[in-house]
Protein backbone atom coordinates (compact mmCIF):
# COMPACT_ATOMS: atom_id res chain seq x y z
CA UNK A 1 0.00 0.00 0.00
CA UNK A 2 3.05 2.60 0.90
CA UNK A 3 3.91 2.14 -3.01
CA UNK A 4 0.78 3.74 -4.19
CA UNK A 5 0.71 6.93 -4.93
CA UNK A 6 -0.56 8.93 -2.23
CA UNK A 7 -3.03 11.21 -4.40
CA UNK A 8 -4.92 8.34 -5.41
CA UNK A 9 -4.99 6.93 -1.41
CA UNK A 10 -6.51 10.21 -0.81
CA UNK A 11 -9.17 10.47 -3.28
CA UNK A 12 -10.10 6.74 -2.57
CA UNK A 13 -10.68 7.62 0.93
CA UNK A 14 -12.86 10.96 0.41
CA UNK A 15 -14.80 9.07 -2.06
CA UNK A 16 -16.24 6.96 0.27
CA UNK A 17 -16.80 9.34 2.82
CA UNK A 18 -18.97 11.63 0.39
CA UNK A 19 -16.45 14.03 0.90
CA UNK A 20 -15.28 16.94 -1.40
CA UNK A 21 -11.83 16.73 -2.86
CA UNK A 22 -8.90 18.87 -0.63
CA UNK A 23 -8.05 22.38 -1.54
CA UNK A 24 -5.21 21.64 -3.93
CA UNK A 25 -2.64 24.08 -1.83
CA UNK A 26 -2.60 23.80 1.91
CA UNK A 27 -2.25 26.62 4.28
CA UNK A 28 1.42 27.87 5.08
CA UNK A 29 2.59 26.15 8.00
CA UNK A 30 2.69 28.44 11.29
CA UNK A 31 5.66 30.47 12.89
CA UNK A 32 6.60 28.25 15.70
CA UNK A 33 4.89 24.97 14.68
CA UNK A 34 6.74 21.69 14.51
CA UNK A 35 5.36 18.97 12.71
CA UNK A 36 6.23 15.18 11.85
CA UNK A 37 6.75 14.06 8.42
CA UNK A 38 3.95 11.42 8.38
CA UNK A 39 1.22 14.72 8.79
CA UNK A 40 0.83 17.82 6.25
CA UNK A 41 -0.62 21.36 7.61
CA UNK A 42 -4.05 21.86 5.53
CA UNK A 43 -5.29 25.16 7.72
CA UNK A 44 -6.55 26.95 10.29
CA UNK A 45 -10.83 28.02 11.59
CA UNK A 46 -9.50 30.75 13.76
CA UNK A 47 -12.92 31.70 14.63
CA UNK A 48 -13.62 28.38 16.78
CA UNK A 49 -10.95 30.09 19.18
CA UNK A 50 -12.16 28.80 22.24
CA UNK A 51 -13.77 25.08 21.16
CA UNK A 52 -14.32 22.78 23.71
CA UNK A 53 -15.50 19.30 21.06
CA UNK A 54 -16.74 18.86 17.39
CA UNK A 55 -18.78 16.46 16.01
CA UNK A 56 -19.61 15.21 12.03
CA UNK A 57 -22.82 14.80 10.50
CA UNK A 58 -24.86 15.04 7.44
CA UNK A 59 -28.24 17.06 6.88
CA UNK A 60 -29.99 17.29 3.48
CA UNK A 61 -26.30 15.89 1.50
CA UNK A 62 -24.72 18.88 3.21
CA UNK A 63 -21.47 17.38 5.20
CA UNK A 64 -21.28 19.56 8.74
CA UNK A 65 -18.85 20.16 11.51
CA UNK A 66 -21.18 20.79 14.61
CA UNK A 67 -19.16 22.45 17.81
CA UNK A 68 -19.28 23.90 21.03
CA UNK A 69 -17.53 26.22 22.88
CA UNK A 70 -17.12 29.34 25.17
CA UNK A 71 -18.79 30.65 21.95
CA UNK A 72 -21.92 28.58 22.59
CA UNK A 73 -22.59 26.40 19.63
CA UNK A 74 -21.91 26.27 15.90
CA UNK A 75 -22.12 24.93 13.09
CA UNK A 76 -19.63 24.57 9.67
CA UNK A 77 -20.04 23.34 6.31
CA UNK A 78 -17.40 20.78 5.51
CA UNK A 79 -17.84 21.35 1.48
CA UNK A 80 -13.71 22.51 1.88
CA UNK A 81 -12.85 20.03 4.19
CA UNK A 82 -9.49 21.68 5.07
CA UNK A 83 -11.40 25.26 5.77
CA UNK A 84 -14.74 24.83 7.79
CA UNK A 85 -17.16 27.69 6.40
CA UNK A 86 -19.47 29.40 9.52
CA UNK A 87 -23.01 28.88 8.67
CA UNK A 88 -24.50 29.54 12.54
CA UNK A 89 -23.50 30.62 16.01
CA UNK A 90 -26.39 29.92 18.78
CA UNK A 91 -25.87 31.26 22.21
CA UNK A 92 -28.68 30.32 24.97
CA UNK A 93 -30.03 33.44 26.09
CA UNK A 94 -29.38 33.05 29.56
CA UNK A 95 -25.57 33.10 29.09
CA UNK A 96 -24.97 37.05 29.69
CA UNK A 97 -20.99 37.27 28.48
CA UNK A 98 -20.13 37.04 25.01
CA UNK A 99 -17.46 33.75 25.30
CA UNK A 100 -19.32 33.15 28.72
CA UNK A 101 -20.68 29.13 27.39
CA UNK A 102 -18.80 27.00 30.28
CA UNK A 103 -18.08 23.95 28.96
CA UNK A 104 -19.66 21.15 27.34
CA UNK A 105 -17.00 18.57 27.55
CA UNK A 106 -17.63 16.07 24.91
CA UNK A 107 -20.63 17.39 23.47
CA UNK A 108 -22.85 14.92 21.93
CA UNK A 109 -25.32 14.67 19.12
CA UNK A 110 -28.18 12.91 18.05
CA UNK A 111 -28.08 11.92 14.38
CA UNK A 112 -31.72 10.66 13.84
CA UNK A 113 -33.12 13.69 15.53
CA UNK A 114 -30.38 15.96 14.70
CA UNK A 115 -30.34 17.37 18.07
CA UNK A 116 -26.92 18.66 19.94
CA UNK A 117 -27.17 17.92 23.71
CA UNK A 118 -24.80 20.59 25.13
CA UNK A 119 -23.98 20.30 28.86
CA UNK A 120 -23.59 23.32 31.51
CA UNK A 121 -21.14 23.38 33.91
CA UNK A 122 -21.42 25.87 36.97
CA UNK A 123 -18.70 27.48 36.16
CA UNK A 124 -20.18 29.26 33.56
CA UNK A 125 -19.87 33.03 33.49
CA UNK A 126 -23.15 34.54 33.98
CA UNK A 127 -22.72 34.50 38.03
CA UNK A 128 -19.62 35.76 40.16
CA UNK A 129 -18.23 32.26 40.60
CA UNK A 130 -17.74 33.48 44.51
CA UNK A 131 -20.99 33.35 45.13
CA UNK A 132 -21.43 30.13 43.33
CA UNK A 133 -21.39 26.32 45.17
CA UNK A 134 -20.22 24.78 41.94
CA UNK A 135 -16.98 23.87 43.47
CA UNK A 136 -16.92 26.35 46.55
CA UNK A 137 -18.32 25.44 49.91
CA UNK A 138 -21.79 28.03 49.64
CA UNK A 139 -24.53 26.69 52.06
CA UNK A 140 -27.41 25.11 49.89
CA UNK A 141 -29.93 27.95 52.02
CA UNK A 142 -28.10 30.55 50.14
CA UNK A 143 -27.61 29.40 46.72
CA UNK A 144 -27.40 31.86 43.96
CA UNK A 145 -30.41 30.76 41.33
CA UNK A 146 -27.93 31.49 38.62
CA UNK A 147 -25.78 28.92 39.88
CA UNK A 148 -26.98 26.24 37.87
CA UNK A 149 -25.78 22.84 35.92
CA UNK A 150 -27.58 20.39 33.63
CA UNK A 151 -27.89 20.67 29.59
CA UNK A 152 -29.42 22.09 26.69
CA UNK A 153 -30.84 20.58 23.38
CA UNK A 154 -30.29 22.36 20.36
CA UNK A 155 -31.36 21.54 17.30
CA UNK A 156 -29.47 21.81 14.09
CA UNK A 157 -31.90 20.16 11.33
CA UNK A 158 -31.68 23.46 9.42
CA UNK A 159 -27.70 24.32 10.22
CA UNK A 160 -28.33 27.86 8.69
CA UNK A 161 -30.49 28.75 11.95
CA UNK A 162 -29.43 26.73 14.91
CA UNK A 163 -32.52 26.58 17.30
CA UNK A 164 -33.11 25.47 21.01
CA UNK A 165 -35.63 22.79 21.82
CA UNK A 166 -37.33 23.20 25.06
CA UNK A 167 -35.80 25.11 28.21
CA UNK A 168 -32.71 24.30 30.17
CA UNK A 169 -32.71 20.97 32.11
CA UNK A 170 -31.41 21.54 35.33
CA UNK A 171 -29.38 18.79 37.20
CA UNK A 172 -27.05 18.45 40.05
CA UNK A 173 -24.04 18.11 37.67
CA UNK A 174 -23.22 19.46 34.25
CA UNK A 175 -19.32 18.90 33.09
CA UNK A 176 -20.48 16.16 30.55
CA UNK A 177 -23.58 14.71 28.85
CA UNK A 178 -23.38 11.47 26.95
CA UNK A 179 -25.98 9.52 24.94
CA UNK A 180 -26.97 6.08 25.67
CA UNK A 181 -28.87 3.82 23.64
CA UNK A 182 -29.75 5.95 20.26
CA UNK A 183 -29.65 9.58 22.78
CA UNK A 184 -32.96 8.33 24.14
CA UNK A 185 -30.95 8.80 27.21
CA UNK A 186 -28.69 11.10 28.78
CA UNK A 187 -26.00 10.52 31.32
CA UNK A 188 -24.40 14.05 32.80
CA UNK A 189 -21.91 14.19 35.47
CA UNK A 190 -19.08 16.36 36.96
CA UNK A 191 -17.33 18.67 38.17
CA UNK A 192 -16.46 18.92 41.88
CA UNK A 193 -18.81 18.92 44.95
CA UNK A 194 -20.94 21.08 46.26
CA UNK A 195 -21.63 21.47 49.39
CA UNK A 196 -25.29 20.72 49.19
CA UNK A 197 -24.22 17.42 48.04
CA UNK A 198 -23.24 15.88 50.89
CA UNK A 199 -25.90 12.96 51.32
CA UNK A 200 -23.70 11.81 48.69
CA UNK A 201 -21.24 10.70 51.45
CA UNK A 202 -18.31 12.61 53.19
CA UNK A 203 -15.93 14.11 51.12
CA UNK A 204 -12.54 16.77 51.43
CA UNK A 205 -12.80 19.08 49.02
CA UNK A 206 -10.14 18.56 46.21
CA UNK A 207 -9.23 15.54 47.58
CA UNK A 208 -11.11 11.59 47.55
CA UNK A 209 -14.92 12.50 46.87
CA UNK A 210 -14.90 15.70 45.90
CA UNK A 211 -16.71 14.75 42.68
CA UNK A 212 -20.26 14.74 41.50
CA UNK A 213 -21.76 10.98 39.90
CA UNK A 214 -24.03 10.88 36.98
CA UNK A 215 -27.41 11.37 36.49
CA UNK A 216 -29.82 9.90 34.07
CA UNK A 217 -32.75 11.91 32.19
CA UNK A 218 -34.99 9.99 29.17
CA UNK A 219 -34.61 12.22 26.67
CA UNK A 220 -37.23 10.16 24.26
CA UNK A 221 -39.66 13.77 24.14
CA UNK A 222 -36.36 15.91 23.59
CA UNK A 223 -39.08 18.70 24.17
CA UNK A 224 -39.32 17.75 27.31
CA UNK A 225 -36.62 15.60 29.05
CA UNK A 226 -37.53 13.38 32.21
CA UNK A 227 -34.06 13.12 34.58
CA UNK A 228 -34.41 10.00 36.81
CA UNK A 229 -34.22 10.91 40.51
CA UNK A 230 -31.46 8.82 41.98
CA UNK A 231 -27.61 9.07 40.45
CA UNK A 232 -25.27 6.30 39.50
CA UNK A 233 -22.20 5.39 39.20
CA UNK A 234 -21.86 5.79 42.89
CA UNK A 235 -19.27 4.09 45.17
CA UNK A 236 -16.48 4.71 42.62
CA UNK A 237 -13.52 5.20 44.02
CA UNK A 238 -12.32 2.45 46.23
CA UNK A 239 -16.16 2.66 48.51
CA UNK A 240 -16.77 6.78 47.58
CA UNK A 241 -19.05 8.39 45.58
CA UNK A 242 -16.62 10.95 43.46
CA UNK A 243 -16.27 12.17 40.21
CA UNK A 244 -17.92 10.75 37.73
CA UNK A 245 -16.00 12.59 34.89
CA UNK A 246 -16.92 11.42 30.98
CA UNK A 247 -18.86 8.43 29.20
CA UNK A 248 -17.95 5.96 26.31
CA UNK A 249 -19.91 3.85 24.63
CA UNK A 250 -18.29 1.24 22.93
CA UNK A 251 -19.50 -0.84 19.67
CA UNK A 252 -21.39 -3.31 21.79
CA UNK A 253 -23.45 -0.88 23.74
CA UNK A 254 -21.24 -1.50 27.37
CA UNK A 255 -20.59 2.44 28.51
CA UNK A 256 -17.47 3.13 30.40
CA UNK A 257 -17.39 5.69 32.92
CA UNK A 258 -14.03 7.75 33.46
CA UNK A 259 -13.63 9.92 36.65
CA UNK A 260 -11.59 9.75 39.97
CA UNK A 261 -10.98 6.21 41.12
CA UNK A 262 -10.63 4.69 37.11
CA UNK A 263 -12.32 3.10 34.47
CA UNK A 264 -15.92 1.69 34.98
CA UNK A 265 -18.12 -0.22 32.40
CA UNK A 266 -21.59 -1.03 32.92
CA UNK A 267 -24.07 -3.17 31.00
CA UNK A 268 -27.57 -1.18 30.12
CA UNK A 269 -30.03 -3.62 28.74
CA UNK A 270 -29.71 -7.76 29.09
CA UNK A 271 -29.68 -9.61 32.27
CA UNK A 272 -26.70 -9.63 34.61
CA UNK A 273 -25.54 -10.55 37.88
CA UNK A 274 -25.06 -7.74 39.91
CA UNK A 275 -21.74 -7.44 41.82
CA UNK A 276 -23.21 -5.78 44.57
CA UNK A 277 -26.42 -7.50 45.41
CA UNK A 278 -25.06 -11.43 43.97
CA UNK A 279 -28.53 -11.47 42.43
CA UNK A 280 -29.33 -11.62 38.82
CA UNK A 281 -31.34 -8.05 37.20
CA UNK A 282 -32.25 -6.76 34.41
CA UNK A 283 -30.17 -3.47 33.24
CA UNK A 284 -31.40 -0.19 31.94
CA UNK A 285 -29.94 3.36 31.23
CA UNK A 286 -31.24 4.51 34.81
CA UNK A 287 -30.48 1.38 36.86
CA UNK A 288 -27.34 -0.06 34.75
CA UNK A 289 -25.30 -2.94 36.17
CA UNK A 290 -21.26 -3.19 36.99
CA UNK A 291 -19.55 -5.70 34.41
CA UNK A 292 -15.94 -4.38 34.47
CA UNK A 293 -13.11 -1.81 35.20
CA UNK A 294 -11.43 -0.06 38.44
CA UNK A 295 -8.50 1.95 38.83
CA UNK A 296 -5.53 1.58 36.97
CA UNK A 297 -1.85 0.45 38.23
CA UNK A 298 0.46 3.42 38.47
CA UNK A 299 4.47 2.91 37.19
CA UNK A 300 6.11 3.27 34.14
CA UNK A 301 3.07 1.58 31.61
CA UNK A 302 0.54 2.89 33.99
CA UNK A 303 -0.47 6.14 35.27
CA UNK A 304 1.39 8.92 36.64
CA UNK A 305 -0.44 9.83 39.48
CA UNK A 306 -1.91 6.48 41.19
CA UNK A 307 -2.94 8.20 44.45
CA UNK A 308 -5.16 10.57 42.03
CA UNK A 309 -5.96 8.14 39.72
CA UNK A 310 -8.56 10.39 37.36
CA UNK A 311 -9.07 8.75 34.63
CA UNK A 312 -10.38 11.46 31.66
CA UNK A 313 -11.59 9.48 29.17
CA UNK A 314 -11.97 6.19 27.36
CA UNK A 315 -12.01 4.11 24.44
CA UNK A 316 -12.68 0.05 23.90
CA UNK A 317 -10.86 -0.11 20.41
CA UNK A 318 -11.89 -2.65 17.58
CA UNK A 319 -10.60 -5.78 18.63
CA UNK A 320 -9.21 -6.40 15.07
CA UNK A 321 -7.21 -3.71 15.22
CA UNK A 322 -5.70 -2.87 18.79
CA UNK A 323 -4.27 -6.04 20.60
CA UNK A 324 -1.81 -7.20 23.28
CA UNK A 325 0.08 -10.24 23.47
CA UNK A 326 -1.58 -12.91 26.29
CA UNK A 327 -4.99 -10.70 26.61
CA UNK A 328 -7.92 -12.08 24.78
CA UNK A 329 -9.22 -9.79 21.66
CA UNK A 330 -11.92 -7.24 23.07
CA UNK A 331 -10.18 -6.56 26.68
CA UNK A 332 -8.11 -3.88 25.79
CA UNK A 333 -9.25 -0.20 26.77
CA UNK A 334 -7.55 3.16 26.12
CA UNK A 335 -7.93 5.55 28.47
CA UNK A 336 -6.13 9.01 29.16
CA UNK A 337 -5.32 10.48 32.76
CA UNK A 338 -5.73 14.03 33.18
CA UNK A 339 -3.07 15.14 35.76
CA UNK A 340 -1.03 18.95 35.72
CA UNK A 341 1.94 17.72 37.76
CA UNK A 342 5.04 19.22 37.38
CA UNK A 343 7.44 19.27 36.07
CA UNK A 344 6.36 18.09 32.61
CA UNK A 345 7.29 14.14 32.87
CA UNK A 346 4.96 13.52 35.48
CA UNK A 347 1.52 15.32 33.94
CA UNK A 348 -0.99 12.93 32.89
CA UNK A 349 -0.80 9.99 29.66
CA UNK A 350 -2.34 8.10 27.66
CA UNK A 351 -2.72 3.99 29.06
CA UNK A 352 -3.61 1.20 27.72
CA UNK A 353 -4.95 -1.22 29.92
CA UNK A 354 -6.36 -5.06 30.17
CA UNK A 355 -9.94 -5.51 31.89
CA UNK A 356 -9.68 -9.17 32.01
CA UNK A 357 -9.33 -9.71 36.16
CA UNK A 358 -11.75 -7.00 36.31
CA UNK A 359 -14.63 -8.82 34.28
CA UNK A 360 -17.93 -9.55 36.61
CA UNK A 361 -17.40 -6.13 38.32
CA UNK A 362 -16.40 -8.15 41.92
CA UNK A 363 -13.03 -6.63 42.34
CA UNK A 364 -14.18 -2.69 41.48
CA UNK A 365 -17.06 -3.33 44.19
CA UNK A 366 -14.84 -4.66 47.01
CA UNK A 367 -12.07 -2.05 46.88
CA UNK A 368 -11.18 -0.32 49.54
CA UNK A 369 -8.57 2.01 50.25
CA UNK A 370 -6.74 -0.60 52.42
CA UNK A 371 -6.92 -3.36 49.83
CA UNK A 372 -7.31 -1.60 46.67
CA UNK A 373 -8.42 -3.45 43.33
CA UNK A 374 -6.19 -2.33 40.22
CA UNK A 375 -6.61 -3.01 36.76
CA UNK A 376 -2.87 -4.33 34.82
CA UNK A 377 -1.17 -1.57 32.65
CA UNK A 378 -0.29 -2.57 29.62
CA UNK A 379 1.89 0.28 28.03
CA UNK A 380 1.47 4.30 28.74
CA UNK A 381 2.70 7.20 26.46
CA UNK A 382 3.72 10.63 27.69
CA UNK A 383 5.72 12.76 24.88
CA UNK A 384 8.62 13.14 27.57
CA UNK A 385 9.26 10.01 28.27
CA UNK A 386 8.78 7.94 25.09
CA UNK A 387 8.98 11.19 22.61
CA UNK A 388 11.48 13.53 24.30
CA UNK A 389 12.92 15.00 21.09
CA UNK A 390 9.58 16.60 19.75
CA UNK A 391 8.34 17.66 23.30
CA UNK A 392 6.88 21.01 23.28
CA UNK A 393 8.78 23.69 25.98
CA UNK A 394 5.20 24.10 27.33
CA UNK A 395 4.58 22.88 31.13
CA UNK A 396 0.68 22.22 30.13
CA UNK A 397 1.51 18.61 30.14
CA UNK A 398 -1.47 16.50 30.63
CA UNK A 399 -3.49 14.18 28.07
CA UNK A 400 -7.07 15.06 27.34
CA UNK A 401 -9.27 13.55 24.79
CA UNK A 402 -8.43 11.28 21.69
CA UNK A 403 -10.16 9.18 19.00
CA UNK A 404 -9.26 6.13 18.08
CA UNK A 405 -9.51 4.93 14.07
CA UNK A 406 -8.31 1.31 13.33
CA UNK A 407 -5.28 1.07 15.28
CA UNK A 408 -4.34 4.48 15.36
CA UNK A 409 -5.00 7.56 17.97
CA UNK A 410 -4.97 10.97 17.48
CA UNK A 411 -5.07 12.30 20.97
CA UNK A 412 -5.04 16.14 22.27
CA UNK A 413 -2.27 17.35 24.36
CA UNK A 414 -3.09 20.28 25.88
CA UNK A 415 0.03 22.46 25.32
CA UNK A 416 1.61 18.97 23.75
CA UNK A 417 -0.63 19.66 20.75
CA UNK A 418 -1.55 16.74 18.40
CA UNK A 419 -0.24 13.04 18.99
CA UNK A 420 -0.63 10.15 16.84
CA UNK A 421 -0.14 6.77 17.96
CA UNK A 422 -0.07 3.88 16.61
CA UNK A 423 -1.93 0.90 19.36
CA UNK A 424 -2.08 -1.91 17.02
CA UNK A 425 0.35 -3.27 20.21
CA UNK A 426 -1.26 -2.38 23.31
CA UNK A 427 1.94 -3.15 24.71
CA UNK A 428 4.03 -0.88 22.95
CA UNK A 429 2.47 2.30 22.24
CA UNK A 430 4.50 4.14 19.86
CA UNK A 431 4.34 7.98 18.24
CA UNK A 432 4.16 8.07 14.65
CA UNK A 433 2.84 11.10 14.59
CA UNK A 434 2.19 14.99 15.89
CA UNK A 435 1.74 18.72 15.77
CA UNK A 436 2.00 21.81 18.00
CA UNK A 437 2.77 25.17 18.18
CA UNK A 438 4.88 27.40 20.02
CA UNK A 439 3.08 30.75 19.59
CA UNK A 440 4.66 33.44 18.63
CA UNK A 441 1.50 36.10 19.52
CA UNK A 442 -1.11 35.41 21.82
CA UNK A 443 -3.70 37.31 19.62
CA UNK A 444 -2.82 35.71 16.25
CA UNK A 445 -0.71 32.85 16.53
CA UNK A 446 -1.02 31.12 20.01
CA UNK A 447 0.62 28.38 21.55
CA UNK A 448 -1.45 25.14 21.54
CA UNK A 449 -4.06 24.62 23.87
CA UNK A 450 -5.70 21.52 22.40
CA UNK A 451 -8.76 19.88 23.76
CA UNK A 452 -9.66 17.34 21.45
CA UNK A 453 -9.60 15.37 17.67
CA UNK A 454 -11.33 13.83 15.30
CA UNK A 455 -10.70 11.69 12.12
CA UNK A 456 -12.26 12.18 8.86
CA UNK A 457 -10.76 10.03 6.12
CA UNK A 458 -7.12 11.16 6.49
CA UNK A 459 -7.95 13.92 7.72
CA UNK A 460 -7.39 14.81 11.59
CA UNK A 461 -8.77 17.96 13.25
CA UNK A 462 -7.02 19.12 16.25
CA UNK A 463 -9.98 21.06 18.15
CA UNK A 464 -7.26 23.56 20.17
CA UNK A 465 -9.33 26.13 22.81
CA UNK A 466 -6.66 29.20 22.29
CA UNK A 467 -6.34 28.40 18.48
CA UNK A 468 -9.30 27.11 16.96
CA UNK A 469 -9.90 24.18 14.66
CA UNK A 470 -6.58 23.03 12.65
CA UNK A 471 -6.73 20.77 9.96
CA UNK A 472 -4.54 18.03 9.20
CA UNK A 473 -3.64 15.51 6.88
CA UNK A 474 -2.02 11.74 6.73
CA UNK A 475 0.35 12.15 3.68
CA UNK A 476 0.18 8.24 3.30
CA UNK A 477 -3.86 7.98 3.25
CA UNK A 478 -5.45 7.33 5.84
CA UNK A 479 -5.98 4.81 8.90
CA UNK A 480 -7.45 1.75 8.36
CA UNK A 481 -10.80 2.46 9.17
CA UNK A 482 -12.75 5.59 7.51
CA UNK A 483 -16.22 4.95 8.41
CA UNK A 484 -18.51 4.54 11.33
CA UNK A 485 -16.13 3.10 13.74
CA UNK A 486 -14.28 6.66 14.18
CA UNK A 487 -17.46 8.10 15.77
CA UNK A 488 -19.94 5.09 16.91
CA UNK A 489 -22.19 6.20 19.70
CA UNK A 490 -25.56 4.13 19.19
CA UNK A 491 -24.97 0.74 20.10
CA UNK A 492 -26.94 -0.94 17.07
CA UNK A 493 -24.26 0.85 14.46
CA UNK A 494 -22.03 -1.49 12.86
CA UNK A 495 -18.41 -1.29 12.50
CA UNK A 496 -16.84 -0.22 9.06
CA UNK A 497 -16.08 -3.16 6.81
CA UNK A 498 -13.30 -0.85 5.99
CA UNK A 499 -11.36 -2.28 9.20
CA UNK A 500 -9.95 -5.10 7.31
CA UNK A 501 -7.97 -3.13 5.35
CA UNK A 502 -4.17 -2.58 6.40
CA UNK A 503 -2.97 0.35 8.52
CA UNK A 504 -0.54 2.37 7.14
CA UNK A 505 0.78 3.53 10.24
CA UNK A 506 0.45 -0.02 12.11
CA UNK A 507 3.20 -1.81 13.16
CA UNK A 508 3.04 -5.62 12.60
CA UNK A 509 -0.18 -7.01 14.12
CA UNK A 510 0.38 -8.65 17.64
CA UNK A 511 -0.14 -12.63 17.66
CA UNK A 512 -1.35 -13.28 20.75
CA UNK A 513 -0.96 -17.17 20.68
CA UNK A 514 -4.82 -17.57 21.50
CA UNK A 515 -6.72 -20.23 19.00
CA UNK A 516 -9.86 -17.85 19.41
CA UNK A 517 -7.59 -14.83 18.24
CA UNK A 518 -10.37 -13.42 16.02
CA UNK A 519 -13.30 -14.62 17.68
CA UNK A 520 -15.59 -11.79 19.54
CA UNK A 521 -15.31 -9.69 22.41
CA UNK A 522 -15.59 -11.83 25.72
CA UNK A 523 -18.74 -10.16 27.10
CA UNK A 524 -21.21 -10.28 24.52
CA UNK A 525 -24.61 -8.57 25.00
CA UNK A 526 -27.00 -10.98 25.93
CA UNK A 527 -30.16 -11.72 23.52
Amino acid sequence: MLGRPVLAIAVAVIGALGVAAPAAVADPLPDGAQISDSLRYEGRTPDAAGITEGKFDRVGGRELLLTNGTYGFKAYDMADPAHPRLLDTYMPPEILGANGYWQGEDMDIDVRRKLIIGSLDPRHDDVDQADCPGIGQLSAKNRNPKCRSGFYVISYADPDHLQQIGGFTELPAGHTTSCLEGCRYLWTGGPARRDDLAYLGPFEPGARGDGRPIWVTDLRDAQHPRPFPQPIDLGRNDGATDYSHDVDVDAQGFAWISGRGGLLGYATRGRWRDPRTDARRTATPWDPVLVAGGGIEGGPNGVAQPQTDFIHNSDRPDPRAVRAAGVRPGNVVLATEEDFTEPCDQGGRIVAADITDSLGGEPATNSTPDRPYRMKALSAFHPTQDAPDTTAPITSCSAHYFETAGSTVAAAWYGQGLRLLDASDARDLRQVGYFYVSGTDATTNPSSLSWDTAWRGRYVYLFDHSRGIEVLSLRRGGPRDSGDWLTVRDPRARASSAASRPDPLAARPVDDGSPDALVCPLFAVPA
